[in-house]
């Protein structure tokens, strides 16, 4: 690649999103992908591809030093790219970048991209991104939020807006629900419409210097960072347009610099309007404070101040076999220090209300008590409804009482998440072993057990426990039992630890409860515990075949093998459940895949016939 001279910036490609659609909907999520690669530029020379593409030929035509992969991210328009052969050209850098809320549902198709891009450091815009994926933690740097300072400043309005009320008010924002309500009924606030980025009423929001300079003409402009504290863009644009900050007290805000009654005001619906009241009387206060803020932003805070992407790429250079990258602080540079030492980045005390909820479900559950944990993982889909850990434990919860069809129901749509409506190339493995799981819960043993190895490259612990479950009666399940796990594929679930007796033993009771005792007892006893085949005791409970319509998937997916067509194969499971079909259809629009089309459908009825 280029080699780098010294008044030449290092070139970065950035494969990003297509974000263009927002522009007709919530035009200022584009406008904060576009600030991230004017940020970019301050350090790198820039090129952006968003559009699919062969890594090689992009790699061909630009030489770039670096590469940068956009991932994870939320759509509400946007359109996740398709990248392939990125394989190729080893001797560039890559790196992942987690452009999405911690708590994100797509995290898991995150780290699937990852694993297919062959991505093994990252950075997310998020601080509290190594508590939401602590299996990067080693691995993942923040690259926090920011401001243009173009945009955000001070316009010098006439402060005529005594309050502006601004963002989502939801169970994500818990302090807005409580906080909001009481300064409305009380000052008078310019108060923005609540519309879902998607809609096209969201286009009529105000946003870039518009909404700038709102705030400026405003007195006072109350924000938080969701029920996690998480550090969002309005807490640095309120202050960088002058006009004073309130906001709830929390770690991160300060690992940021901010400070009560110095650069921003921290109170919460106990005080909030004795605070404001104090305020009002004391506009002095409110300049010193606003102005404290501005500059506090602006000397911390812009796009010029948030060079670790630039850090790691020049640290990385350089770093030999015995040391390693971390990070100062969520708002800190990226060094290097020996690989030996204790030394780690510096995370934020996490004070995420549903990481609080998890951990006492989990503990709970893990306990037995089953209604305790339900009622923990419930109160935390009500601050997140789509949080896929919260699932996960409702899933678990359901197995614990017995339930396969309702923890069934509820892997399945983890697992769509992420295949369908992420798009990855495969589930996360913690997912999908429970879901193969649930099936055999529900005595669907041959269907779990064909669906198996449909993602082979997935590995897990988790995963090869429930092979080993799907093998009662084969003989392959000693050899499963005693295999190590090896390289692990990364997931967003955390479970207790447990040996393999001690796992087995934990799962022959969830069998028992789910009405499978025959497989239950195998698991205990092994396969001769009856005195004959464990494929016979297994099979006396378990339905050994699959219907008919379950035979036409699984017949049409084994003939897309057989007459090598796998690049017209869905990579979703060959189940209704999954829309098999619709996928099929979709990949054989094109006129030029009509043929092969022909070939399946020629094939299924000689079949038929014979």
């Amino acid at each position: 690649m280029n080699s780098i001279g010294n008044h030449r910036k290092p070139r970065l490609v950035f494969f990003q999103w297509d974000h263009q659609p927002n522009a007709k909907a919530a035009g200022y999520l584009l406008l904060h992908m576009q600030q991230q690669v004017k940020c970019l530029s301050t350090h790198f020379d820039v090129v952006v591809v968003n559009h699919d593409c062969d890594y090689a030929e992009i790699c061909e035509r630009y030489e770039p030093d670096l590469t940068l992969f956009e991932s994870g991210y939320r759509s509400h328009g946007s359109r996740r790219i398709s990248i392939t052969n990125t394989n190729a050209y080893v001797g560039v850098p890559k790196l992942g970048l987690h452009n999405a809320d911690p708590w994100c549902d797509r995290r898991s198709g995150f780290l699937s991209d990852m694993e297919q891009w062959g991505i093994e450091t990252y950075f997310s815009i998020a601080t509290l991104a190594p508590e939401y994926m602590p299996e990067l933690k080693d691995n993942l740097f923040v690259w926090p939020n920011f401001i243009d300072p173009e945009v955000f400043q001070d316009y010098h309005q006439h402060k005529v807006i005594p309050v502006t009320l601004t963002g989502q008010v939801n169970g994500l924002y818990p302090w807005r629900q409580k906080v909001f309500p009481i300064i409305r009924d009380r000052y008078p606030c310019l108060v923005s419409p609540q519309h879902s980025y998607e809609s096209k009423l969201a286009s009529q929001l105000l946003s870039g210097e518009a909404y700038a300079r709102a705030l400026n003409a405003s007195l006072v402009v109350p924000a938080c960072g969701t029920m996690a504290g998480e550090v969002v863009r309005k807490h640095f644009e309120i202050p960088a347009a002058n006009s004073c900050l309130v906001t709830e007290r929390t770690a991160a805000l300060q690992a940021a610099g901010f400070a009560d009654m110095e650069n921003c005001v921290f109170a919460d619906h106990h005080d909030v309007i004795e605070r404001l009241e104090y305020l009002f009387a004391h506009p002095g206060e409110i300049q010193r404070i606003s102005t404290a803020g501005y500059n506090l932003v602006h000397s911390r805070h812009t796009l010029n101040h948030r060079p670790q992407i630039y850090q790691w790429f020049m640290l990385n250079g350089g770093l030999q076999s015995g040391e390693k990258i971390i990070q100062s602080g969520p708002f800190g540079d990226l060094i290097k220090v020996e690989r030996v030492s204790e030394q780690a980045s510096i995370q934020v005390a996490a004070m995420a209300s549903d990481r609080a909820l998890l951990k006492q479900g989990n503990l709970l559950l893990e306990q037995g008590n089953v209604e305790e944990a339900k009622d923990c993982y419930a109160r935390c889909l009500e601050y997140v409804s789509y949080l896929p850990e919260a699932k996960f434990g409702l899933a678990l919860c359901a197995l614990y009482e017995g339930n396969a069809d309702r923890a069934y129901e509820l892997l399945l749509n983890l697992v769509k998440v992420t295949m369908i409506d992420y798009g990855a190339a495969d589930p996360d493995p913690v997912e999908w072993a429970y879901f193969l799981l649930a099936l055999a819960c529900k005595g669907q043993l041959a269907q779990a057990r064909r669906l198996q190895d449909f993602y082979p490259s997935l590995s897990h612990d988790e995963l090869r426990r429930a092979r080993f479950v799907l093998a009662q009666g084969s003989q392959q399940e000693n050899r499963l039992i005693s295999e190590g796990s090896g390289t692990s594929r990364k997931s967003i679930h955390q479970l207790p630890i447990r040996s393999d007796p001690e796992w087995l033993g934990y799962f022959a009771d969830i069998l028992d409860r789910c009405q499978q005792p025959n497989l239950a007892n195998a698991l205990r006893h092994g396969p001769s515990a009856d005195g004959g085949s464990g494929e016979r005791t297994a099979s006396r409970h378990f339905r050994p075949g699959i219907g008919w319509r379950q035979r036409l998937y699984s017949g049409v997916d084994d003939l897309i093998t057989i007459l090598r067509l796998n690049q017209l194969r869905p990579n979703v499971p060959p189940m209704p459940e999954f829309r098999y079909f619709w996928h099929l259809a979709k990949g054989l629009v094109p006129r030029s895949q009509r043929s092969p089309l022909r070939r399946i459908r020629t094939a299924l009825l000689s079949r038929h016939a014979s």
